[in-house]
């Protein structure tokens, strides 16, 4: 991967966090712009662009499933898990401030010991769950992207036929919310993987680019996110398609996921060509791309929090904006000691692996040849 291509993907990194950010923003203020409306297709960038990357790093880094499964717990623990003790905080706090700015379907705080447990173990949405994190609702597609990682971990590590029964058990375990989106993120890995497309002239990138872009507007002109959902519900009844929870779009998501795909193919092919072309920008995108994690897990409870904070009925237009700022402003704060600190939860996470490794050994006698 060129050094400019990687800085065109953290900055889409952060665009996709400040897309949802911006769409779950609404239930506050809704500005009326059209930029508010895409926060489900930001996910599916995300899942795109996870795909892809974890692809990157096992071919470059991370090549053996100890060094896989480490680097995945570091990034992952290293803001679920404060993200799961500042949502409780934060809920509890601005709930005291103002009840009024938490909807309720944001008050998902009963048989909390629960919600806490299979956010630890990202079971939230398994089958038929629909366990949400309080009221952090964009946790959800971590509950997803996590059994990607594993999935993933199987075929990659796992030798044999044993890798495929394996990664089938996995599949009647997550259940068919999970697997309907599951192709978007192996796009991902696809795209990354494939000779061909990784050596496209600069012609070809070209019109792809111009192809997606074209695929973009008609994906925003003609409502096809609302297409593919009414489409789904004419299908399979309104019942069914409520279950289906955020997996309900997966009919548009799957033309976006081939827009956004040509997307990534046609950038890539124009930076293998003009190495230098987002140098000039790498310092500032590399700086912003460091919190995104955290923007994303952790912004709808600061939103709601920072509401109570400048509770008003009528929210006006700059108490808005400060909201947002206060908002990014924090998560960028955060992830200070969280994403970026990532490295001293790998440190932890390998001690503790080589810990028990030592007490297997002892206790079984297993030895390493």
């Amino acid at each position: 991967m060129t050094r400019s291509f990687s800085i065109y993907l953290d900055f889409l990194r952060f665009f996709a966090a400040l897309l949802v950010l911006f769409f779950h923003s609404k239930t506050i203020y809704d500005p009326d712009l059209v930029i508010f409306s895409f926060g489900h297709e930001a996910v599916i960038l995300f899942f795109i662009l996870s795909g892809f990357v974890i692809a990157y790093v096992t071919e470059t880094k991370e090549n053996t499933l100890k060094d896989y499964a480490i680097a995945r717990m570091a990034r992952i623990y290293s803001v679920a898990i404060p993200a799961i003790i500042l949502t409780a905080a934060l809920d509890f706090t601005g709930f005291s401030l103002d009840p009024t700015v938490y909807p309720e379907e944001y008050q998902a705080w009963d048989y909390a010991p629960i919600r806490v447990i299979t956010s630890l173990f990202f079971v939230n949405e398994i089958w038929i769950l629909a366990i949400q994190f309080f009221s952090n609702v964009p946790y959800w597609s971590l509950n997803y992207e996590v059994w990607y990682y594993i999935g993933f971990a199987v075929l990659a590590f796992v030798k044999g036929r044993k890798r495929w029964i394996i990664f089938a058990g996995i599949c009647l375990f997550i259940g068919p919310k999970i697997v309907l989106l599951m192709p978007l993120w192996w796009l991902g890995v696809y795209i990354y993987k494939s000779d061909y497309l990784r050596n496209i002239s600069v012609s070809l990138a070209t019109a792809l680019l111009a192809i997606s872009v074209l695929g973009i507007y008609i994906y925003i002109k003609y409502s096809i996110g609302k297409w593919g959902v009414d489409y789904l519900e004419e299908l399979v009844g309104a019942e069914l398609r409520k279950e289906l929870a955020f997996s309900r779009h997966f009919i548009a998501d799957y033309y976006l996921g081939l827009v956004i795909a040509l997307h990534f193919v046609a950038v890539r092919g124009l930076c293998n060509h003009f190495l230098y072309i987002f140098d000039r920008i790498e310092r500032p995108v590399r700086i912003i791309a460091g919190s995104t994690f955290s923007l994303y897990l952790l912004h709808q409870p600061l939103l709601i929090f920072f509401h109570s904070i400048f509770n008003a009925e009528d929210l006006s237009l700059g108490r808005y904006c400060l909201i947002l700022f206060f908002t990014i402003t924090s998560a960028f704060l955060i992830s200070l000691v969280t994403e970026q600190k990532k490295f001293v939860w790998k440190r932890w996470i390998t001690n503790a692996v080589e810990f028990s490794e030592v007490i297997i050994t002892k206790k079984f006698g297993v030895h390493k040849r």
